[in-house]
């Protein structure tokens, strides 16, 4: 999923990647380390992992959101990969409690790209990257370092849901049962939110983003458009054709019609926002008309993005009655 802020890379084959000699030697010779007597084997998008899960000491993230999935199973990473916020641990404030309920203080790498030699120094035994910005060549590498965790397989770039994320980290770690609790959690309070406004059911709604003169929209089944489903709204159909690769597609501010549902959560900052009111074609839409935009806080753009298990019941609390209200077309 491409990031709400300008800057994140699209998922290539050309993934920049510098090594030393010397680290390379260091890496090729921790690779050296055996098995543990009782490893099971993970598949995923970029083949299979054996982990041995009571071996699991220092876990690395690399990806983009995977930091809050850890917390919510118990488990303190000693290395996260900072996305954008720029928070402190590189934690959003519905992770914090739960960041320190385990005792973690990670180290942060900044930049997009993974530092494979940041990853090395760390001297992990578990490399998480189910939402990062990896390819095949940056994988291996990695790989000499620690068994990696790639994408759930069967999944688009960008693209796996995050119950299969959790559920990948958990069998790795050895909290299967943990895992089934947060999604059953969640799920349970998904499902009240559909009983309480069935108002929701059948009407469409979709998360835009606004950037350097372009309309970002996604796929159906791409971060905040998937907990919008589950709501019961519906992506429109044309969202997904559009799509590339990332999971994403840009279209002018001439095709705004394209954004004017019965509800649009906007993930941008006021500035954009006032770009957006200022246009022409603006006042005609619906989203002026009956109040059909959600405009998020910084914080709700932060847990819309990042799609957790922490970030999506913090975020219920705000985005249900936003729609309620977009629904009823009274958004201010």
């Amino acid at each position: 999923m491409p990031s709400p802020t300008p800057g994140l890379p699209a998922l290539t084959g050309d993934l920049s990647m510098s090594l030393k000699p010397l680290a390379l030697s260091l890496i090729l010779a921790a690779s050296a380390s055996p098995l543990s007597a009782e490893p099971i084997h993970l598949s995923h998008s970029f083949g299979e992992t054996v982990v041995d899960p009571e071996k699991v000491q220092r876990i690395v993230s690399v990806g983009y959101h995977e930091q809050d999935f850890l917390y919510a199973l118990g488990l303190a990473p000693v290395g996260v990969h900072e996305w954008f916020g720029k928070k402190p641990y590189a934690t959003w404030p519905w992770a914090e409690a739960a960041r320190q309920a385990v005792g973690a203080e990670p180290e942060v790498q900044n930049g997009f790209e993974i530092d494979v030699e940041w990853v090395w120094s760390l001297q992990p035994d578990l490399i998480v990257a189910t939402f990062a910005p990896m390819d095949q060549r940056t994988y291996e590498a990695l790989s000499q370092i620690a068994p990696v965790l790639g994408r759930p397989e069967g999944f688009p770039d960008w693209g796996a849901p995050w119950e299969e994320e959790l559920r990948l980290m958990a069998r790795a770690t050895g909290r299967e049962a943990k895992a089934e609790e947060i999604i059953a959690g969640l799920d349970a309070r998904i499902a009240k939110s559909v009983a309480d406004h069935p108002e929701f059911a059948g009407k469409t709604a979709t998360m835009a983003y606004f950037n350097e003169g372009q309309i970002v929209g996604y796929r159906s089944t791409d971060g905040a458009n998937r907990l919008l489903g589950k709501l019961g709204f519906a992506t429109p159909k044309a969202y997904d054709e559009m799509a590339g690769a990332g999971g994403n597609f840009t279209v002018s501010t001439e095709r705004l019609d394209l954004f004017d549902l019965d509800a649009v959560l906007w993930l941008v900052e006021p500035p954009s926002r006032a770009v957006l009111e200022a246009l022409p074609v603006w006042p005609a839409t619906r989203m002026a008309r009956e109040g059909r935009a959600i405009w998020a806080d910084p914080e709700l753009v932060g847990a819309m993005s990042f799609q957790s298990p922490l970030s999506i019941g913090w975020g219920l609390d705000q985005l249900v009655p936003a729609l309620a209200t977009a629904v009823a077309g009274k958004a201010p």
